[in-house]
């Protein structure tokens, strides 16, 4: 097996710091793991004690080079199998890790961020850990696969949209959490409940160049070019008065309504929700709301006093009349709101404060977009990065400039033992919550 380079300690980085780090983590040292478990080959029960050995819990960057710190595991003899078995690892280690847990939940922490390869950087730098791009990768999809596996929106048992509300609270779709949380919500002061949903597709590595590539020889051919590179299709549901991620997939194929049904799925129990003019979303859950902003962008393109407008270069003119147009588009729906909803009404300012377009969600996809910093050619790798970044944005105790704690990180009950543990059942009620209405 192809050993790392060596690394020195970055200098810049204060030296206490890092021992302090090693410190902590050298405090494993020695740790015996010794709990007995049913053999994993037969089942078993009825064994003996048959030696010890050692295992990594952490590979350390010293003034010296690396330097293991290790755990010793009590190996015990199946004698209905007769082979060895190791003692029960899950108090140190997640299933299929090499590292312990507190260098796994690391890499995943900062590989919400920040790419594999600078995960692996910043573990150097920041801590004086040595963990190698490849295995942060690995950490990262198999953290995603396992949310599918607890936390997922499925059909037919296939698992095609992550359920953040399962991931968070434990809770499968919007109504069950405001049963669950309404003490939680009154003490917010969080009155009703929208969703919104919207798309976005990230180009694919090496996606640009080939469009230029492409466009360049349709060009000469004198044949219309394409606007778009080839990307993923990233899409997500959001819930704009937690601040929080509701669901999330991120696909290699177009959006379709399946792909929408499981999408908004964990929307059902929101007072009503909004998406843009998709027709993918048409049907797929009641109480919803046509996006404003895409409204007015419809209503535009076909108006001859924008065009004319826009043809003289009176920008000024042009800004005010679109201001004029939304202001009304907004008073009307508002109005309509107003009757349906009236628990969003606002008599002291008489405003009505749900939202009216998707520009949440619209965030919420740039947001995502910018994390990435790089684009992926596997479908897995960039399911792995927005999972994590959806998780991190919905879980912050900063925002804005100033510290600012979220409702999921108030309220919720995330940790990534949920996720990476061994545990058979999730932290909530929806594994694996079925889509019926979909299935049908």
């Amino acid at each position: 097996m192809k050993q790392p380079a060596e690394k020195e300690l970055d200098a810049l980085v204060p030296l206490p710091l890092i021992h302090a780090v090693h410190d902590g983590l050298r405090s494993y040292e020695g740790t015996r793991l010794a709990k007995p478990r049913p053999c994993p080959h037969c089942g078993g029960i009825d064994y003996h004690k048959h030696d010890t050995r050692s295992r990594r819990f952490a590979v350390l960057i010293t003034e010296d080079g690396f330097e293991d710190v290790t755990v010793s595991i009590q190996r015990y003899w199946c004698k209905q199998c007769e082979k060895p078995v190791d003692a029960d690892l899950s108090e140190l280690f997640y299933e299929d890790c090499l590292y312990g847990k507190p260098i796994v939940d690391l890499c995943l922490y900062h590989a919400a961020e920040n790419p594999f390869n600078r995960v692996e950087r910043i573990l150097h730098t920041h801590y004086g850990i040595q963990v190698d791009r490849d295995t942060i990768q690995r950490y990262a999809e198999l953290f995603a696969d396992r949310v599918g596996d607890r936390h997922a929106v499925t059909v037919a048992d296939e698992p095609l949209s992550l359920n953040f509300l399962s991931l968070l609270f434990g809770t499968s779709t919007a109504g069950e959490f405001r049963e669950e949380y309404a003490d939680e919500l009154a003490a917010e002061d969080v009155v009703g409940l929208v969703g919104v949903a919207d798309e976005t597709y990230p180009a694919k590595k090496g996606a640009k160049k080939a469009l230029r590539e492409d466009n360049a020889r349709r060009h000469a051919r004198g044949e219309p070019q394409k606007p778009f590179p080839d990307g993923f299709c990233v899409a997500s549901s959001y819930l704009p008065q937690l601040d929080c991620f509701a669901s999330l997939q991120c696909r290699n194929t177009d959006f379709a309504w399946l792909l929408a049904a499981t999408l908004v799925d964990p929307l059902d129990g929101v007072d009503y929700w909004i998406a843009d003019g998709d027709p993918s979303y048409n049907g797929t859950l009641g109480h919803k709301e046509s996006c404003l902003v895409h409204e007015l962008r419809q209503l535009v393109r076909s108006d001859e006093h924008v065009a004319a407008l826009s043809e003289a270069g009176e920008i000024e003119e042009l800004r005010s009349y679109l201001q004029t147009v939304y202001e009304k588009l907004y008073a009307d729906r508002a109005a309509v709101l107003r009757e349906e909803y009236p628990a969003l009404w606002d008599e002291e300012t008489e405003t009505f404060t749900g939202p009216v377009s998707t520009n949440a969600i619209e965030g919420g996809n740039w947001r995502l977009k910018y994390g990435l910093r790089t684009p992926y050619a596997r479908c897995q790798g960039a399911l792995a990065r927005t999972a994590l970044l959806a998780l991190h944005d919905s879980m912050y105790v900063f925002r804005n400039g100033r510290p600012q704690v979220s409702f999921a990180h108030r309220y919720g009950d995330f940790t990534y033992e949920d996720v990476m543990g061994q545990s058979a059942s999730p932290t909530g009620p929806a594994l694996h919550h079925s889509l019926s209405k979909a299935a049908a």
